[in-house]
């Protein structure tokens, strides 16, 4: 074997398992002692986890927080505005460097593949789009940098956008996004929904877009969405991000919704953290948590990840790109505490969004890839509890990186 992984414990069992690799993949799961191989890792004790996913993310605009477009109001609507000024300063060297960081700070944390909406609009053109593509292949031995092309000021408000989605499509975006509550009206929104079905079908790829960020409960473009894909045969290829308005639907309309959701094999991308500081600003009682019905959507049987979103920047001041630190806060936002939500919310960044992003060979049995992680856990609720450092980061069977954990206690502190 390549690589030999002993004495570590099975992210659904919870029990003992030695693991042999070759050749990228999984080749040996046993619960009894196998040969080391060329190289191992005695995990002593340690959970063994097919590696991270971030489902949602927007890397152009990481890390560019500073004195210069700070959000006072905290609004979604004053974040876009600053950025529209922001985002034309950005060159490819500077998106880069940017990227760079992100990206290995993800990989610390486990993460192996990361779906990227970025900005095609008449400010930017395609210029950000360029920077994405570049660090994409900067990485593209070690990390999997998905794109979106993402219409951030709308499609029927700024026909220009249309086209440049088109040339999107042939210089490097994998996606069509959207984000049709960004229109005048439910009608705008609706044709919208048809320009990106118009794109995706003509490229043959899937769609991930941006639904109904909002507090009001006008926008119902999630609806718009699930009867489109189920008229065009799309089930199964189409993502919706924040779907937050959810939060203002009556239980009537929640309910019709999300069994047209179902219906249509749509995944629902919750963003928790960042959507708890932008949505409910406006309420004076009753301030709304602002996410999606996470609970409901599960129980329906809905594929739901959880995602990042953003990063030091305008629209949100924090993150540390941790997919378990995101699962944690969904978890409290959504009410899901029960043993089986708890394991839910912990498949959210991982067998959830494989399923999402399209990999094949995800998990963890005998010939799937070796994209695997180590981390200090032995359940579910103590991965989420304690967010512990990923102690070996693994890809196709090669260890990426290693986190040493070092804590060292005063003799007076008892043991």
């Amino acid at each position: 074997m390549d690589l030999t992984i002993h004495n570590a414990l099975h992210d659904k069992t919870l029990e003992p398992v030695h693991i042999g690799i070759q050749n990228g993949q999984i080749k040996q799961i046993s619960s009894g002692e196998i040969a080391a191989g060329d190289k191992s890792i005695d995990a002593r004790g340690a959970m063994v986890s097919p590696a991270l996913i971030e489902p949602h993310f927007h890397i152009e605009n990481a890390l560019v927080w500073d004195e210069d477009n700070l959000n006072q109001s905290g609004t979604l609507r004053e974040a876009i505005d600053i950025y529209a000024d922001v985002k034309i300063q950005f060159d490819t060297q500077d998106i880069v460097q940017r990227s760079t960081q992100t990206i290995r700070d993800a990989l610390r944390r486990g993460t192996l593949w990361m779906r990227n909406h970025v900005d095609i609009d008449q400010y930017a053109k395609l210029d950000l789009l360029n920077g994405v593509v570049a660090a994409r292949e900067k990485f593209k031995h070690v990390f999997d940098l998905q794109i979106i092309a993402f219409p951030q000021h709308g499609l029927t408000r700024n026909p220009e956008s249309v086209d440049l989605m088109w040339q999107a499509m042939e210089n490097g975006a994998q996606l069509v996004g959207g984000i049709p509550h960004h229109e005048k009206d439910m009608e705008d929104a609706a044709r919208q929904i048809e320009i990106v079905f118009e794109i995706a079908k003509a490229k043959d790829v899937n769609i991930d877009m941006h639904i109904d960020e909002t507090d009001d409960p006008y926008w119902r473009s999630l609806e718009l969405l699930a009867d489109k894909t189920i008229d065009e045969g799309y089930q199964g290829r189409v993502t919706a991000g924040h779907c937050t308005s959810m939060a203002a639907w009556d239980v009537q309309t929640l309910n019709r919704i999300i069994d047209k959701v179902r219906e249509a094999d749509i995944t629902v991308v919750t963003n928790a953290p960042i959507n708890l500081l932008l949505q409910g600003r406006g309420d004076k009682t009753l301030v709304r948590r602002g996410i999606a019905r996470v609970a409901e959507l599960l129980e329906a049987g809905v594929n739901v990840c959880c995602g990042q979103d953003d990063l030091l920047n305008m629209f949100y001041p924090f993150g540390q790109m941790d997919p378990l630190e995101v699962a944690n806060i969904t978890a409290h936002a959504g009410h899901l505490t029960s043993p089986k939500q708890i394991e839910a919310v912990f498949d959210m960044p991982r067998y959830n969004a494989a399923r999402n992003i399209g990999l094949q060979n995800y998990g963890l049995f005998e010939g799937a890839d070796a994209d695997l992680i180590l981390l200090e856990a032995t359940s579910a609720v103590d991965a989420l509890r304690r967010k512990p450092e990923r102690l070996y980061v693994i890809r196709k069977g090669e260890i990426l990186v290693q986190n040493e954990l070092l804590t060292s206690f005063a003799s007076q502190i008892p043991a």
